[in-house]
């Protein structure tokens, strides 16, 4: 069902936020396949801020909607395992399975990850020595290596954006249904949005540069809080008399929000000589990700705003279809690329990075589409039978 005016239930299917996430998924493979080959590559990390403020906006929605209903929170948490454990955990088994062949080199730091804490494990143990980022990848055993001739591996570092949402969906219900009012909820998402540039501002300070330089601001819940508070507080007033404002606004945020963050981008790397060091530059850490997160939230604005170009541009159908899977293809993108760069460079080493892109797109695309066909839409299926809460927009 597409929505088409603002009397449309709130938590009815914007079919145009299937494209956004087509879009954020393309812009995260590239980030992960073609970053170090063009400069605008290099921001398809903004790809999952747009995920956070579009979790924050779809989730938000639900909660408050199903507020009145006697088993909230079994209905929340039985919807949410539905949509996100399955294919999370198929990918764990799988990696337990293959062990005898696989020969992982690893140890029981690496259960932070199925334990959804994996965004933290690289901070974790740093005292301890080796390289600090071996928690972001499985290196296979010396008889896979040595096959190919040199170290082989499978990475899982993608998965830190799948822990840091679940941490917010453990912790974000029982805001919702405890307090209850809209108003005290929109004062809190204020506060926090408010607050976040501030408190990273201060541990940017207060922090060794180390940390800071491996994206603790970029991975950690509490220095993310804003992206994902800033589409929650966007579903707040869409449901309160500010949403005729909200509406208005849609298209100002779209422009105060992209000029302001170029024009920091220009003071600090132009005037000031600050690196550009992606998502862990101390400046874009401490304001450039919430002025990023607004320009997101614009986009949701106008993408769910009847008879926007946006909105028709991402309801193209190519991008729907991407966009319905796009939770699979996240999960699966990554994972083996040394496997599609080797075959890239086995067919011709002159043309192996748009081979290596061409194949590890296809690949992943084939394998996320299978995966929602045989294992998450059939038990997205049962669902169904937790109907308290109706949103059926599927989230990352």
């Amino acid at each position: 069902m597409t929505v088409t005016s603002p009397g449309v239930p709130k938590s009815a299917y914007y079919v145009a936020l299937d494209g956004l996430r087509a879009l954020a998924v393309i812009m995260v493979f590239f980030q992960h396949y073609g970053a170090g080959h063009a400069f605008i590559f290099g921001w398809g990390w903004t790809g999952v801020d747009i995920f956070f403020v579009l979790s924050g906006f779809l989730i938000t929605g639900i909660l408050y909607d199903s507020q009145a209903k006697s088993r909230r929170y079994r209905d929340f948490y039985i919807r949410r395992t539905l949509r996100i454990f399955p294919l999370y955990y198929f990918v764990w088994a799988v990696v337990l399975l293959l062990a005898p062949l696989a020969h992982w080199q690893w140890n029981i730091r690496w259960a932070l990850w199925p334990a959804y804490l994996g965004n933290y494990a690289r901070f974790f143990f740093l005292h301890q020595p080796g390289d600090p980022y071996r928690f972001d990848k499985l290196t296979f055993g010396a008889p896979v290596s040595s096959w190919f001739g040199y170290p082989f591996h499978l990475y899982i570092g993608h998965f830190w954006s799948l822990c840091v949402e679940e941490q917010f969906y453990l912790i974000w219900p029982f805001v919702v249904y405890q307090v209850r009012r809209r108003q005290t909820l929109i004062k809190i998402c204020m506060a926090v949005i408010i607050l976040s540039p501030i408190v990273r501002g201060a541990l940017s300070v207060a922090l060794p540069r180390k940390l800071l330089g491996m994206e603790l601001f970029y991975r950690s819940l509490p220095t993310r809080l804003d992206a994902l508070l800033i589409g929650g507080l966007v579903a707040l007033l869409l449901r309160g008399q500010e949403e005729v404002v909200l509406r208005r606004l849609r298209r100002p945020l779209l422009a105060v929000s992209s000029a302001l963050f170029v024009a920091l981008y220009l003071v600090s790397t132009k005037v000031l000589a600050l690196p550009l060091e992606g998502s862990a530059s101390s400046w874009i850490g401490v304001f450039g990700f919430t002025l990023i997160d607004v320009f997101a939230a614009a986009m949701i604005l106008e993408c769910i705003h009847p008879g926007s170009l946006l909105g028709t541009l991402l309801s193209w159908k190519p991008l729907r279809a991407l966009g319905i899977v796009s939770y699979g293809f996240y999960v699966y993108h990554d994972l083996l690329h040394d496997l599609y760069s080797d075959w890239a460079h086995r067919i011709s080493v002159q043309y192996a990075y748009p081979l290596t892109i061409l194949i590890a797109f296809a690949a992943t695309l084939l394998i996320a589409t299978l995966s929602y066909r045989l294992l998450e839409k059939p038990l997205l299926r049962l669902k169904d039978r937790f109907a308290g809460q109706v949103h059926t927009a599927p989230t990352i």
